[in-house]
């Protein structure tokens, strides 16, 4: 084996596999650190049924009392869809370990992907009661609470959120989306602000702020924004499709006529989508 290689993979503590061993490298780790690496490396190539087998042999290795490797086997019995094993798994973690985290979150997940949303809430509940501030955990509550037609609900968990990682620019974004469902338009574009002033390059967050602007007869800005998004984003057609119709929309034929070669790039995905930036602006396309 390469002499750097090996180097490489002391100074990182990597599991490095000798290739040049004719008998080919050990299934399994020789402890539970290990054989969870070789996991998640599993993991990372797509290799899901080797990976559930790493897991399955770190539990073994590990401490009774330790339920790390048992959470990242369930993460990956998810991961192919065998909910039920995975469900198990995680209730056993918490009958093991109960102030831990992680499995409220994955129950969380597995019962939303089944419908169960009043269920995920609750698991998501008892991880923010150990950890309030979590920003992570906060956000996962809104999203829940947002898709079970709760907007005024969730947004009181969007803003805890914000207010424990102000720095995030998708909590901000998060905000300023769940205002705008609200009708909230001064305040929707004030998240949305904050959120463009952390990601400036984000083209997709000025787009949002030209709905908004548009929803808030700000016709001028709206335009403003799209043009913004496509500066950062010359490749995109969607953005050329948008300029054309808002341009002859407020009565700018001359300028959307400029617009009309690369719109005509538009693929079906791209109409589609201006076609329903259109309809959240109030356009009537009937």
């Amino acid at each position: 084996m390469d002499a750097n290689v090996n180097a490489i993979a002391d100074l990182f503590g990597a599991i490095t596999l000798d290739h040049s061993d004719s008998q080919g490298p050990s299934k399994f780790g020789n402890n539970a650190e290990e054989s969870e690496q070789l996991g998640r490396m599993s993991l990372d190539a797509g290799k899901y049924a080797e990976a559930i087998a790493h897991f399955q042999k770190a539990v073994e290795q590990s401490d009774p009392t330790d339920v790390k490797s048992r959470i990242d086997l369930a993460g990956a019995l998810e991961a192919t869809d065998q909910f039920s094993a995975a469900y198990r798994q995680y209730v056993k973690a918490l009958a093991i370990k109960s102030d831990v985290t992680e499995p409220h979150v994955g129950l969380a997940d597995l019962l939303k992907r089944h419908g169960r949303t009043s269920e995920a809430i609750m698991e998501l509940e008892k991880a923010l009661e150990a950890e309030p501030a979590n920003p992570y955990f906060n956000l996962k509550i809104s999203e829940a609470l947002r898709t079970s037609g709760f907007p005024m609900r969730a947004m009181e968990y969007a803003v805890n959120a914000v207010v424990a990682k102000p720095d995030d620019s998708y909590l901000h974004y998060w905000v300023g989306d769940l205002l705008t469902q609200l009708k909230q338009y001064p305040e929707a574009l004030q998240s949305l602000r904050a959120a463009v002033e952390l990601s400036p390059g984000d083209d997709f967050l000025y787009l949002r702020c030209a709905v908004v602007f548009w929803l808030s007869d700000m016709k001028v800005e709206s335009i403003k924004a799209v043009r913004l998004a496509s500066d950062l984003e010359p490749e995109k057609h969607v953005y050329h499709g948008l300029l054309e119709e808002l341009l002859r929309a407020t009565g700018q034929d001359a300028e959307a006529e400029l617009e009309v070669e690369r719109a005509r790039q538009m693929d079906r995905f791209d109409e589609d989508q201006v076609e329903r930036i259109l309809k959240e602006m109030g356009f009537d396309l009937a």
